[in-house]
């Protein structure tokens, strides 16, 4: 389910926010300098005042959850993976936030080996699993998360 394209893209969206917000601090500064040398003190201060607020605006709306992801598709890449097999007990209809960042949908699955019930996570950006309840099926996870899963 995840390749290197996957990693690659989220690190080029990564930069280019990073970039639009360095980018636009950058040019509120120049401008806050020219107000400064030119105009009262107070006009400064608000292009400045603007420019920050902006600034942190992108990166809270389009540079934090990029980040997130970024960490995460980082972290499976590079992570330790782990197989287990199981039947789908619980497949929910709507992704939901885990550690206030991703949306995930939650796949209650019984256990093979031990019969107990565990809850895995498959990543919203991935679309809603074609999974069955009561199927039999093979997951490959790292942590709780599902990087790839066939029918068993």
């Amino acid at each position: 389910m995840y390749s290197e394209t996957d990693f690659t893209e989220v690190r080029g969206q990564l930069k280019k926010v990073i970039l639009l917000s360095a980018g636009i601090l950058l040019v509120f500064i120049i401008l806050t300098t020219a107000f400064l040398l030119r105009q009262p003190q107070w006009i400064g201060a608000t292009v400045l005042s603007a420019g920050v607020c902006l600034a942190v605006f992108i990166w809270g709306v389009f540079g934090t959850p990029t980040y997130s992801y970024y960490h995460y598709i980082k972290d499976i890449a590079e992570g330790r993976t782990r197989e287990m097999k199981g039947s789908v007990v619980k497949l929910t209809d709507t992704p939901v936030y885990k550690d206030n960042r991703l949306l995930f949908y939650e796949v209650l699955v019984k256990d093979q080996e031990d019969g107990i019930e565990k809850v895995l996570l498959f990543d919203e950006n991935k679309g809603k699993p074609e999974l069955h309840i009561g199927r039999a099926y093979t997951f490959r996870t790292h942590q709780n998360f599902i990087i790839h899963l066939e029918e068993s």
